[in-house]
């Protein structure tokens, strides 16, 4: 049959607006039909590629447009006006009669997309303006704090700033010279600004202190060394300083006094040849490296483009794969996870943001009934500031095209990796759970069983599953600023967390009692017919044995020290297993699988290629992110991949020593051994990540596509 193109139409319809017109769709792709003009109500008949469809009439609901069929409605098109295949009767505009308004109960959700309202969350303090001047500031005081959210109405630019007009006044939110930003919008729709190279150094706001060993160290009012002198520093000088900056051969701190800032000069910087003069104080004994926030910007260029011939065909496969797979009441959930996106410590950081993208556009052409990112969205390896703006961006990419989308917990999504193991001993750093809670949850913030805590239930409309999202690393902030206040008392390993070991997300894994209690008691009142899929990102279960836990996957530093109720929660999945459908993680970078005590424990591998556990010799091109296709009559769980895809694999222990805490970066890989390096070095926490995780034995089964429960 001949192949249609896409037919573009315009359409002023009003939501519930029906037009009594009939005609014939040749569709290009296969479409599901729906019992009403929602996309949640429940599906009924599959409709190939290129057969002709007869309607009785065309509607508009929920911004989609839909054919008015027999029995049931089809979408054949979004907000985006480009029909789904080739209309015999291309007229989409209302007659003059008087309008007929569907008396249909339509379920509006509300998740990702579904508003069209944006709002700006702020990476640091910002006062209000008065107008669209630097210098209009509120005389109230009035400030937006860091991580606090804000609808605004419109972007307007003058004298190369960009302003955000809110009912509190105008906010700075972009430098159009520098390219600095002052904040995140988190919309529908991922709109980034215009990237900018400047030779200003970056200023990286952040607390500390530090003591000179150098005498008469001179304090200047700018950061240069032509600045007017302010004061001097003597020997064994200890200054609090509220950030750093570096040019090209010197760091600077602030300083900071009655609101007046002053610099002064604490490294020499040349190339290959650092040398300080003095020590950062730090509040951990264990931390006793320090990496400068200005290293992590080994990324230039920006990765966002279009699909490439090899993603394209990958799509195209995987397109074909489900079509075979689908039917009426199959329910389809993408899922994609460790992505650490980071703009700029590498293009293989910067790279998973356009997965995001890519993975959200695909759920929404296929119709997905979910989309869940299963944790460590970011890579956390930044600033708290360059942190709320890299998750804001990320959150905007993967909840971009209206379909009901779920973020986990990750450890290094709070940042607290940047805050204790690379940069001292820095709580200021860390992103907090209202920050998180402003990012992540703006859109769909319904499905959560607790605010500011990101675990949840989420029913699909129409059908017999539900989605449950847990928390493994559930550790509150404290509440005060002092985080050595606060001592768990939960030690299922024998191990009594003190300290900043205690306090630091990334530092260990945990389930509190209470998300457990709720997690027991929201699988004792199922109903009946209800199975469930859970989503994780560390796994639920616990390592005490030196080769992982027989059979399962990987070995991790985390999985020997998970706190709290790991074990309450382990035996409510157990208990409750003809229910389970799969309890899905990630975390551990690889794919791997396992069947025990009636339950299906499956890995997903990361997203981000660089950091993947097993040979990575093929696994740079292309992402890696599932579609999950759940059959609740047949009890089956189709797993498709996009991307790359481990084999069964070992790495013996003769290969790498137990390092501590698994954070030492110095002792070298096999590839750097034999002068055998990547043609695009590892930077940043790749490096770091490779090495946390080559310990002991490591045995993994590899992809597995197809389970039965």
């Amino acid at each position: 049959m001949m192949k249609h193109s896409k037919q573009s139409f315009t359409a002023h319809l009003i939501d519930g607006q029906r037009i009594p017109s009939t005609g014939k769709f040749i569709p290009d792709r296969f479409l599901v039909s729906r019992e009403h003009p929602d996309r949640l109500s429940r599906r009924k008949q599959i409709y190939p590629a290129h057969r002709a469809i007869t309607y009785l009439g065309k509607l508009k609901s929920d911004g989609r447009y839909w054919l008015v069929l027999d029995h049931g409605y089809l979408c054949v098109a979004t907000s985006n006006h480009v029909l789904y295949g080739h209309d015999t009767n291309p007229n989409w505009q209302a007659s003059n009669q008087k309008l007929f308004q569907t008396t249909l109960k339509m379920r509006q959700p509300q998740f990702a997309g579904s508003s069209s309202q944006q709002y700006f969350v702020a990476a640091e303090p910002l006062v209000f303006r008065t107008n669209t001047e630097w210098t209009a500031t509120n005389n109230s005081g009035n400030l937006l704090h860091t991580g606090e959210s804000i609808v605004y109405s419109n972007i307007l630019i003058n004298q190369g700033i960009a302003y955000l007009k809110t009912d509190h006044g105008f906010l700075p939110y972009y430098n159009l010279q520098t390219g600095k930003r002052y904040g995140v919008i988190v919309a529908s729709k991922l709109k980034l600004p215009e990237q900018v190279r400047s030779e200003t150094p970056n200023f990286f706001k952040m607390n500390g202190q530090f003591c000179f060993s150098r005498r008469a160290i001179k304090v200047y009012q700018h950061p240069e060394l032509s600045a007017p002198v302010v004061g001097a520093l003597n020997r064994h000088a200890v200054v609090n300083y509220t950030g750093k900056l570096a040019d090209r051969h010197r760091g600077w701190l602030q300083l900071t006094h009655a609101g007046r800032h002053s610099y002064v000069p604490f490294m020499s910087r040349y190339p290959h040849f650092e040398r300080y003069f003095g020590y950062e104080i730090t509040g951990s004994k264990s931390v006793t490296r320090l990496r400068e926030p200005w290293v992590f910007d080994a990324a230039k260029t920006a990765v966002l483009r279009s699909s490439d011939p090899i993603e394209t065909k990958a799509l195209q496969r995987l397109t074909e794969q489900l079509n075979q797979l689908r039917q009426p009441d199959s329910i389809v959930v993408g899922l994609i996870n460790d992505t650490h996106y980071d703009a700029h410590q590498s293009t293989h950081s910067q790279r998973t943001l356009h997965d995001l993208q890519m993975i959200s556009h695909f759920a929404a052409q296929q119709h997905f009934d979910g989309l869940v990112m299963n944790g460590d969205l970011v890579d956390g390896n930044q600033t708290l500031a360059r942190t709320i703006i890299d998750t804001g961006d990320a959150v905007s990419a993967v909840q971009g095209d209206q379909v009901p989308t779920f973020i986990t917990q990750g450890n290094h999504d709070d940042n607290s990796g940047f805050a204790r193991y690379l940069n001292g001993y820095r709580t200021e750093q860390v992103m907090t759970e209202p920050m998180a809670t402003h990012l992540r949850n703006g859109f769909n913030n319904s499905w959560l069983a607790d605010q500011h805590n990101f675990y949840g239930k989420y029913r699909v409309p129409g059908t017999s599953v539900s989605l449950i999202m847990l928390n493994t690393f559930d550790i509150r902030d404290s509440r005060s600023d002092v985080y050595f206040d606060r001592d768990y008392d939960d030690q299922p390993n024998g191990i009594h967390w003190t300290g900043i070991l205690q306090n630091i997300r990334h530092s260990r894994s945990r389930i509190a009692s209470k998300q457990a209690a709720w997690l027991t008691q929201t699988l004792d009142h199922l109903a009946s017919d209800e199975q469930v899929i859970i989503f994780t990102h560390d796994s639920i279960r616990s390592a005490n044995e030196r080769q992982a836990v027989k059979p399962f996957w990987t070995y991790d530093w985390f999985a020997n020290n998970q706190q709290g109720s790991f074990a309450k929660v382990y035996n409510s999945l157990v208990e409750h297993k003809q229910q389970i459908i799969a309890v899905m993680s990630g975390h551990t970078h690889v794919d791997d699988w396992s069947q025990q005590d009636g339950v299906n424990w499956i890995t997903t591998t990361s997203d981000i290629s660089d950091r993947r556990k097993s040979n990575r010799l093929d696994s740079k091109t292309l992402g890696a992110w599932d579609v999950l296709v759940i059959n609740p009559k047949q009890r089956q769980l189709f797993r498709l991949r996009y991307g790359w895809q481990d084999r069964a694999g070992r790495i013996r222990n003769w290969q790498y020593r137990l390092f501590g805490d698994g954070t030492d970066t110095r002792r070298p890989t096999f590839k750097q051994i034999f002068k055998r390096s990547d043609r695009q070095p590892l930077t940043g926490n790749a490096l770091y990540y490779q090495n946390q995780n080559k310990q002991v034995d490591q045995v993994w089964r590899g992809f597995r596509g197809y389970f039965e429960y």
